[in-house]
């Protein structure tokens, strides 16, 4: 009888504690998924580049020929927007500007950047020389996740059996830092068009019965490993 009573006093102390866990001890927000706990955000900056105008000199300098090609390759990387080539006015060195300007617009043209994802645009300046610069400026964004180091609650979080605050923190930021171009994250990069030639092709092949599998090269001996 005994034994018995201990049964029954035992499993009903179980049932009471497994009940509390789920009611009284944990709620529904106490144990947050990694990308609720550490969310990544993505926020957009602006990449500039300055080059003086020099009316001295009536082309590119090699200086700033190479700092234009670095610019250039980091917005067909991961620019956004438009290239905008801004130019000073209001001085007598008006017409140097633009003619650089029109210098930097075709050298961006022969790296790769097409005409239409250029656009100009001026600004009032004074003066010449150093205190009169042309802009060149595009769009990009980054990626990133909360810090990690939070050590807050971390009592609380062994007594209700739920992950600690820094739980899946390192995964988030990584994932953040790996990301070729953070923008994917708000929307879906632009797909490129498609080959309808390519698919006509297999399709008719298909239908004349001619195989549209590729070649297998009998001379390649591979065995797969269980």
């Amino acid at each position: 009888m005994k034994n018995l009573f201990k049964q029954i006093l035992i499993g009903s102390t179980s049932v009471m504690l497994l009940s509390a866990c789920n009611t009284v001890w944990n709620g529904a927000g106490d144990n947050p998924s990694v990308a609720e706990r550490h969310p990544i955000s993505v926020d957009s900056q602006v990449v500039t580049l300055t080059l003086d105008v020099d009316p001295s000199s009536s082309e590119l300098s090699a200086v700033d020929k190479a700092r234009i090609k670095a610019f250039a390759y980091s917005y067909l990387s991961s620019g956004h927007g438009p290239v905008t080539v801004t130019a000073p006015t209001g001085g007598a060195d008006d017409n140097v500007g633009q003619e650089t300007s029109a210098d930097i617009r075709q050298y961006l043209y022969d790296l790769g950047v097409s005409y239409d994802s250029m656009t100009g645009a001026s600004y009032r300046a004074g003066g010449s020389g150093a205190d009169r610069q042309l802009v060149l400026s595009y769009t990009h964004y980054v990626a990133s996740a909360s810090p990690c180091g939070i050590w807050t609650d971390e009592l609380k979080s062994k007594y209700k059996n739920v992950a600690h605050p820094n739980f899946g923190c390192a995964d988030q930021n990584n994932l953040a830092a790996m990301l070729a171009d953070p923008r994917d994250l708000i929307a879906p990069a632009n797909g490129s068009p498609s080959d309808a030639t390519s698919r006509v092709r297999a399709i008719e092949a298909f239908r004349d019965g001619t195989a549209t599998a590729n070649e297998r090269d009998e001379t390649i001996d591979a065995t797969v490993v269980n």
